[in-house]
């Protein structure tokens, strides 16, 4: 399962397929010519074998050999510049697999345990209780995710996050979002960590660790980890995201690794999947250890292991990962059954790189034994008692509340305040939310005639729960947002927001990042549009005044702001 509580939804763009041979960025090989399946796969490409857009490449290793590699499209839409086999990439969440291998290498020489407590190699992190190594490694730490950390803190997407910022953002924090090994949450800042654990005990930047011990020792001559954006990096892409006006650049500048952080090609990466079957490097049981799936403490056994999510496609055992970062894409899928990987990488941020690593895995295997096609669902309609029963409201993220209801035969959907509109019905249980990027809103069964959930699925990428909420009658009216202005500093974060009374509406307002409008659902609770400041929950001293309050976003719950008192203008 990927980061996908930064971007809940993958758009796809759709585009002639016509396949334009004269103006396309195809680049043929030997493999690729005598492969029987090479034309399938340009088919899918057609799409990104554009002049003017961003493209893709791909590489397809079957039986330890690399049968089919290519690129399309552009890499540089203002130089023209197309993307070739030698072309870099960000691989964004692929690192993570890297991340995990490099601590179990440090656990085979016997300088760790991936069952020890972080504070034993990361002293400054006592304070967050006795979280381990494999907790992190398995996203059940309870972490809050740095994404929203930063943004709530100011950080714009053009600024600079240096792996020592990221660092000591996380030491600052005094809370979690759960109890350690209690639940699964997919967070970043455990990979941070355990890059600056791997740096800490080598005594080596992690970019060199991997380099030495990782890249050059299997031939991945073309990857490395960005710790810097001064050093250049011959033949990497920049990224584009797609926009009404067309192709713009998407800003990356994350120089923190670990979670990220990957330069790469589709190429170098099928030396990786390989070496998941000889064992060249590393060894084979420790890459069994990357296979062991984090357990929580209520014995749930999660589809995440170490770095890779476990999945079963179409009769087989698949391990796989995707990331998404800027504008970047990425995927690599493994299928051990059938001693197949596909990479692809690409550098458009309408590019659903999941989808397209499952269809090429369908046409290689396919005909071979042990493919079993995934039976279609025949589609089935709920009835009125079933859309009674999943009516309701439903939080995805803190503040982030959709009211599902019914007109009889559809259930339709409404965000906060919002008008309700009507859900295309996939199966009884299971509606689209976006066909172009395969999400879809998948009901839980019902309990005592009321479903306790909905989950949001992306595609193959996974899924994030929405459990249902029972609000109490409220009348926002009555509010008085005076009550609540003045500045408020938050220690965790070391920045400063001013409550203030704009537009009639009570906003957060702050230097970096505007006015936040803040719209009271419940006692002292109010949620904005900002998936970085969802839910704001104020506190009140023995007398009744307002002195703090919580605020919680997306995979980062309850970070408390003191209030300095006074009221600001």
């Amino acid at each position: 399962m990927k980061n996908i509580q930064r971007d809940k939804a993958t758009s796809t763009r759709s585009f002639s397929t016509v396949l334009l041979l004269a103006l396309t960025c195809i680049l043929p090989t030997a493999a690729q010519t005598a492969d029987p399946h090479a034309a399938a796969v340009s088919k899918l490409l057609a799409p990104w074998s554009k002049p003017d857009a961003p493209g893709v490449q791909v590489a397809v290793l079957l039986d330890g050999k690399v049968i089919h590699h290519v690129a399309v499209g552009e890499a540089d839409l203002e130089q023209q510049v197309p993307i070739t086999l030698d072309s870099v990439f960000d691989a964004a969440s692929v690192s993570k697999q890297f991340t995990a291998f490099a601590i179990l290498l440090l656990e085979r020489e016997g300088k760790l345990s991936i069952d020890d407590p972080l504070a034993k190699y990361l002293p400054e992190a006592a304070h967050l209780g006795k979280l381990t190594l494999r907790q992190l490694l398995t996203h059940t730490s309870g972490l809050r995710e740095l994404s929203t950390l930063t943004a709530m803190a100011g950080w714009q997407p053009e600024d600079l996050l240096t792996q020592t910022q990221a660092v000591t953002l996380l030491f600052a924090q005094r809370g979690l979002n759960s109890v350690p090994g209690s639940r699964f949450d997919y967070v970043n800042s455990d990979y941070v960590l355990l890059a600056e654990v791997v740096q800490r005990l080598s005594g080596k930047r992690f970019d060199v660790f991997c380099r030495e011990r990782i890249f050059e020792p299997l031939g991945m001559a073309h990857t490395r980890f960005q710790e810097d954006l001064e050093t250049p990096v011959r033949g990497r892409v920049p990224s584009w995201r797609l926009s009404p006006r067309g192709y713009e650049r998407a800003v990356f500048n994350n120089a923190y690794v670990g979670p990220t952080g990957l330069q790469t090609t589709a190429d170098d990466l099928t030396h990786w999947a390989r070496n998941f079957e000889t064992g060249a490097v590393g060894g084979t049981a420790l890459l069994r250890r990357m296979e062991e799936r984090g357990v929580l403490t209520d014995g749930t056994v999660d589809d995440y292991a170490l770095g890779q999510d476990h999945r079963h496609w179409s009769g087989m055992d698949v391990w796989m990962h995707g990331g998404r970062d800027a504008g970047y894409r990425s995927f690599l899928l493994r299928v051990p059954q059938q001693h197949f990987a596909v990479a692809v990488l690409g550098n458009a941020n309408d590019l659903n790189s999941t989808v397209l690593a499952f269809q090429i895995a369908d046409i290689y295997l396919r005909d071979r034994p042990g493919y079993q096609a995934d039976p279609v669902p025949a589609k089935t309609v709920p009835t009125a008692k079933q859309l009674d029963e999943y009516s309701g409201t439903y939080e995805l993220f803190p503040g982030d509340l959709y009211t599902l209801s019914s007109d009889g035969s559809h259930l339709l959907i409404a965000s906060l305040g919002g008008a309700p509109e009507p859900l295309p019905t996939v199966a009884s249980d299971r509606f689209m939310l976006d066909p172009k990027g395969d999400v879809t809103l998948d009901m839980a069964a019902p309990v005592n005639g009321k479903s306790p959930a909905f989950f949001y699925r992306v595609s193959r990428d996974g899924t994030l729960e929405a459990k249902r909420v029972e609000l109490t009658p409220f009348d926002s009216a009555a509010v008085d947002p005076s009550a609540y202005c003045g500045r408020y500093w938050s220690e965790e974060l070391a920045t400063v927001y001013d409550l203030v009374i704009a537009n009639g509406k009570l906003s957060a307002r702050h230097p970096r990042n505007g006015e936040i409008s803040l719209t009271a659902y419940q006692r002292d609770t109010f949620s904005s549009p900002q998936s970085y400041f969802g839910r704001v929950v104020f506190q009140r001293d023995s007398s009744g005044r307002v002195n703090g309050f919580l605020v919680s976003g997306a995979l980062a719950r309850n970070i408390r702001f003191v209030r300095l008192g006074g009221l600001v203008p």
